[in-house]
This record gives C-alpha cells, sequence and structure tokens, in this order.
C-alpha cells in the first residue's frame, strides 16, 4: 500500500478529478502525535527528518521567491509523488496552491500583480479584528492606505475587481487545479489540519478559490467547493464568507429557497458575531429577498410576502441594536419593504377590481379598505425606518 500511494495520488492530481476514498495522512515514522516545528515539518518524536524532501522544499521555496512558478508547482508536485506522508508535503501543496492562483492571473485588468492574490483577498475579507490585519496595516503605511480603500468597496464592486483574475484562472485551468489541491488537503490531510499552522491556511485558500469561482460565474463549482469547506468546520470569518458566497450561487441558481436557507444560518449561526464577519445585516437583507424570491406567484402565493415582513421587523430590531449600519444599506431595506407591501396592497385592489366588474359593492369596499390600511402601514413604517437612516 505505501509503494501504490504516491501512484494513485499522482494519478489523481494529474487527472485533477475527485478519485474517490484515499487514505488518511499518517505522517512520518514515530511516536507520539504530530506536530510542527518550524524548519522541519511536521514531526513526531523521535522522527527523522528526510534530508531530499528538506532539499526539495528548499528548491520549490527558492523558486517561489524567484517567481518560477511553473518551477515551484513541479517540485511540489515532486514531493507529493515522493513523499506523501513526509514532513513537508502540506506546505509543499499549500504554496503549490498559492503558486498556482499566481501563475494564472490576468496580464491586464486584475488586481495588482505587485501583492499575491491570496493576500489581496485577505486584505479585504478578514474581519476588523483580524490580529493579522492589524499587524500588516500597522507594519506598513502603505498597505494601511490600500487596505483602507479596498475594504470600502462593496460585495459587487469586490467582485468586479476580481473577474479578470477569476476568468484568467479558469481559463488556464489554474483554478481547477488549485481547488483539487485544496480538497486533497481537506480530504487526505485532514489529520494534518488539526494543527493550527495549516487548519486556517487550508480554509482561507479554499475559501479565495470559492470567491473566485463565484467572480468566474462558475456557480454550481462554488456549491461544491462551499459544501467541502463547510464540512470542515472553518474558522468562524471564513465560515461567514463561506455561506455568504454559498447563498448567493444558489441564489443565482434560482434555487431561492435553499439560498434564503442560506443566508439565515449565517444570520443565525450561534457564534458567528459581527465581529467576526461585515456579512451578517447583508445575510439579513438576501435571506427576506430571497424568501420574496421563492414564491410561486405574487397574485396566488403571499405567505412568503408576509414572512418577508415578519423578517423586516428582526431588521427593525438590528438596526437599533447595530445603529452604524450604512446609509446605502439602510436604502436597500427599505426598497425590500417597499416591494413587499406593493404585493400586499395590489392583491386586495385587484380584488377589489374584480368584485366591482361583478357588481359585488360590498365586497370591492372591503378590498379597498384593505388595500388603504396595508398603505398606511407602509408609510408608517418606512417613515419609521427612514427617521433611524
Amino acid at each position: 500500500m505505501t509503494r501504490l500511494l504516491p501512484c494513485l495520488l499522482l494519478l489523481a492530481l494529474l487527472a485533477g478529478c475527485k478519485s474517490g476514498p484515499v487514505p488518511r495522512y499518517k505522517g512520518p515514522q514515530g511516536d507520539g502525535r504530530l506536530v510542527y516545528e518550524p524548519g522541519r515539518g511536521i514531526v513526531r518524536p523521535g522522527s527523522v527528518v528526510v534530508s531530499s524532501e528538506q532539499a526539495l522544499f528548499e528548491a520549490m521555496q527558492k523558486a517561489w521567491r524567484e517567481r518560477r512558478l511553473e518551477d515551484c508547482i513541479a517540485l511540489g508536485q515532486q514531493i507529493s509523488f515522493e513523499y506523501p506522508d513526509g514532513s513537508r508535503v502540506v506546505e509543499a501543496i499549500i504554496l503549490r496552491i498559492e503558486a498556482r492562483l499566481e501563475l494564472g492571473r490576468a496580464d491586464i485588468g486584475g488586481l495588482a500583480r505587485s501583492v499575491p492574490l491570496d493576500r489581496m483577498m485577505f486584505l479585504y475579507l478578514a474581519p476588523d479584528e483580524d490580529p493579522r490585519l492589524r499587524e500588516a496595516i500597522a507594519r506598513d503605511r502603505g498597505v494601511a492606505e490600500y487596505a483602507r480603500t479596498f475594504r470600502q468597496l462593496d460585495f459587487v464592486e469586490f467582485i468586479e475587481k476580481l473577474k479578470p483574475d477569476a476568468d484568467s484562472l479558469y481559463s488556464a485551468r489554474q483554478l481547477d487545479a488549485a481547488l483539487y489541491d485544496c480538497q486533497v488537503l481537506i480530504t487526505y490531510y485532514l489529520p494534518a489540519q488539526d494543527m493550527r499552522e495549516f487548519r486556517q491556511r487550508t480554509a482561507e485558500l479554499t475559501r479565495d478559490i470559492a470567491w473566485l469561482a463565484f467572480a468566474a460565474r462558475e456557480h454550481n463549482l462554488v456549491v461544491e467547493i462551499t459544501e467541502d469547506l463547510l464540512a470542515m468546520n472553518p474558522p468562524p470569518a471564513v465560515k461567514a464568507d463561506t455561506l455568504f458566497i454559498r447563498g448567493h450561487s444558489l441564489r443565482l441558481n434560482s434555487a431561492h429557497a435553499f439560498a434564503a436557507n442560506t443566508f439565515d444560518q449565517l444570520f443565525r449561526t450561534a457564534g458567528l458575531r459581527d465581529t467576526d464577519t461585515r456579512w451578517r445585516p447583508y445575510a439579513l437583507l438576501w435571506h427576506i429577498n430571497e424568501v420574496m424570491a421563492s414564491s410561486k406567484g405574487a397574485l396566488y402565493d403571499l405567505v412568503p410576502y408576509e414572512r418577508a415582513l415578519e423578517l423586516l421587523g428582526e431588521y427593525e430590531q438590528y438596526r437599533y441594536e447595530n445603529p452604524n449600519l450604512s446609509p446605502k444599506l439602510k436604502e436597500q431595506f427599505i426598497i425590500l419593504c417597499e416591494r413587499a407591501y406593493e404585493v400586499l396592497i395590489k392583491r386586495d385592489q385587484n380584488a377589489a377590481d374584480t368584485y366591482s366588474r361583478l357588481g359585488e359593492k360590498g365586497a370591492r369596499d372591503v378590498y379597498l379598505e384593505n388595500a388603504r390600511k396595508w398603505e398606511a402601514e407602509r408609510d408608517k413604517r418606512i417613515a419609521r425606518l427612514r427617521a433611524g437612516s
């Protein structure tokens, strides 16, 4: 089995697709649990570092520093083939993913190539409280200024920035290859993901690939990636990013009920605080939107719109507890409110019109009065929402 495993891994890597269940990573020989030691990699007490593996990894790191990205990827594949249970293989796969993301980037029109793509995505996606973000901002004034303007982009604007690189990566098949490498890490190398040095990095890179796939308009691929990533139970900030991009992919695939549930999970999941993610209020916004979109027809399926009005009550409570929401976001909730009430108003106005044509004046007047009540409630509620904007 030991001799067969490298061949199976190589065939899977060359095929670039899933090959079914594979054995779990065992790590270097020795006694005791796996630990990570800088300069040596993953080891066990008493294990012996293989000098040839270390030399390959050092050559890979040098190729990365010198921007010889194809050499870096080739050396990483050699490490996977020759040392699938080695001390450096997990680091090699992670570095190989980073090299793939750089190799396939757009020549023009993408994000600044002076900063690695995954680093650019970190500057945008990291929560304000992330100590790594704070350290980067404190250490470099240029990074601080760039991050300040970059992080002001909304979701749609950021995706537009990503599109040139995402399309180029997809066309060059580096996005698929990077995704496969992430899936290998999540499945075969799962025991190594118990180490904090690798768990968060694996989760963040897989998250990045999901967002790039979304920017490349590969929504089915996003759903597949995020399912694997959520099964890993990633750190809270990555979990929020994952749920958010999954919800939007389901939405654009017209799976409105599933999208609504995903956005609801993001808004309500225990342990996901606003300090972990900027997406919680947006998740509530899109939950309401997708609940309404799940209606089978505004004329006869009004339950989703009534549910939307209930959820707008939750927004009013959330806004009261979080008064610093952006004016643009508040206006989007007001638009949703107007849309929900408009359906209910038109329903009763249409009914009044029908009864009027039938000569049923009493029934007509009842529905006209109902429509006026909906209008009055709408105007009162919107005035209340605007007062807090």
